[in-house]
This record gives C-alpha cells, structure tokens and sequence, in this order.
C-alpha cells in the first residue's frame, strides 16, 4: 500500500494496535474504531483528529513518527476528507496493517530469542 492511503493506514494502525479491544465491549472491534474514526473526523486538522481519535479510543498517544504526521498534515483537506467519506475502508486498512505489525514484532522476537 503506497501513496497517501498508505500513510493514513499506518497511523491508524498504530492506534489500533494499541488499544484493548476486551475493555471496548462486545461490538465489533472494526465497528468501534470506524465509529470513532467517524466522530473524531470533523477536526480542522490531522494533530488534533489524532488526538480526539486517541482519546475516544482511550489512548493517551500513539508511538507514529513526527514527519509522517507532518506529510499527512501538508495534505490535510485530502486526508479529513478520506476519513470522512471512507472510514469503512480506512478501518480495513488500518486493521490489516496492524496484523502485519504484530506479526512482525512477534517474529523478530522469536528470532531474538532463538
């Protein structure tokens, strides 16, 4: 996944690895992360949607690369306007991307301890 989609994905995959999805209830993780995409998507910018989107995920950060918040930032009009109008696919991104993440990590554990 490249180009700007890309970029969102990876953000937003940071702030759904994190979260306990066992302390968010029984709905549907994918449903609760496209509905907070949804409300925290009327924010005039990317550092402030990242923001509301932590905090109704009941996160206090995320651990995303400044200059990868900056880029997204330099296209912001873009940017909210995928995450308003796309949330669905945007979640579906973000939750692939965070599986590939994970799996990662766990690998290169298992190659540390080996």
């Amino acid at each position: 996944m490249n180009g700007l989609y890309g970029k969102v994905a990876d953000i937003l995959a940071l702030a759904y690895m994190r979260v306990n999805w066992k302390r968010m209830g029984k709905r549907s993780s994918y449903d609760v992360f496209q509905h907070r995409l949804k409300t925290s998507s009327s924010q005039q910018t990317v550092t402030k949607f990242i923001d509301k989107l932590c905090k109704g995920l009941s996160l206090q950060s995320i651990s995303a690369n400044p200059e990868d918040i900056e880029y997204l930032e330099s296209h912001r009009e873009e940017v909210l306007r995928m995450i308003r109008e796309e949330s669905v696919y945007l979640t579906l991104l973000a939750a692939k991307k965070a599986k590939e993440l994970k799996k990662r990590k766990r690998e290169e554990e298992e190659e540390n301890e080996g």
